[in-house]
């Protein structure tokens, strides 16, 4: 068995050399929470609110991480029932309201209960039966072309800076709510005992996000439920050896499984959920390397 604990200890150490060390990857996530908290009054004196997402905010500085980030009115605010809007001042905030009947899980749609003034979503509204639905499509198309050389990928509007990094902006709306349709979750976090008590308590009254993007075609009032926020925190909560077996499975998917692939089906986030249920499911182990 020795051998296996020597190998074992000589991949520990070649990834801190490729993702960091403990150190490093708590450094690089304060620099970009303190930026964030520095910068948010005036952003929000600006009408925009934003949040670095994906690898780069989660502590890895990879060759292929690019910077995800995702921009939203602050003063707009997604309810997920009626009895919720009492909690807002109307006009100071635009209220949506969100509809999941008949829709794929995870999907919504965004009613408009108040007057929206905002550049993309007043223009993006469209009537179905009398009521204001904010169409994801026309959101999506209005928040890439303010975007110079930006094109759609996904939810996002994607373009490079500096010759080679890679940015994706998406444009999403806030919810300081808790998905009815995520309970279960709630439930299940507790009986694992994974995440803590206390992340978890962080992760519910931080609430979630709606992106602009569809379950299929020809389904333009369609956005879907993202929950970017709650999983930056899920990765903050990693010890740094969970942390390593998530940035080995990055890498070998984007060297190995990928490295060939023009539109690959696999993608990074499919390997962060795999790696969220094998920490919950096993909690009570010690994760050494």
């Amino acid at each position: 068995m020795d051998h296996i604990l020597r190998l074992s200890e000589s991949v520990y150490v070649g990834m801190c050399r490729e993702v960091g060390t403990p150190s490093e990857v708590r450094i690089r996530r304060d620099v970009v929470d303190t930026d964030e908290e520095v910068c948010r009054p005036v952003r929000i004196v600006r009408g925009l609110q934003n949040m670095r997402s994906g690898s780069s905010r989660e502590g890895f500085r990879l060759k292929t991480s690019d910077i995800d980030q995702m921009i939203w009115p602050p003063n707009h605010k997604v309810i997920c029932d009626l009895s919720q809007i009492s909690l807002y001042r109307i006009p100071q905030h635009t209220v949506i309201l969100m509809e999941c009947e008949d829709l794929p899980p995870g999907f919504t749609r965004l009613k408009l209960l108040t007057d929206s003034y905002d550049a993309n979503v007043r223009p993006s509204c469209v009537n179905q039966n009398g009521e204001q639905y904010i169409s994801s499509e026309l959101i999506r198309g209005a928040f890439t072309n303010c975007r110079r050389n930006a094109v759609q990928h996904g939810p996002c509007a994607s373009y490079v800076i500096a010759g080679s990094l890679e940015c994706d902006d998406a444009f999403c709306l806030e919810s300081q709510h808790w998905p009815t349709l995520a309970a279960p979750w709630i439930e299940r976090c507790r009986q694992k005992r994974w995440p803590s008590d206390n992340v978890l308590h962080d992760i519910v009254c931080s609430g979630f996000h709606v992106v602009p993007i569809s379950s299929g075609h020809m389904k333009y009032d369609e956005w879907r439920i993202s929950f970017s926020q709650a999983e930056q925190k899920l990765v903050y909560s990693m010890n740094h050896v969970q942390f390593m077996c998530y940035g080995l499975m990055k890498i070998f998917l984007k060297e190995v499984i990928n490295s060939e692939v023009t539109n690959p089906i696999l993608c990074s986030y499919f390997m962060k959920t795999i790696l969220f249920w094998v920490i919950q499911e096993n909690a009570s182990l010690t994760w050494t390397p």
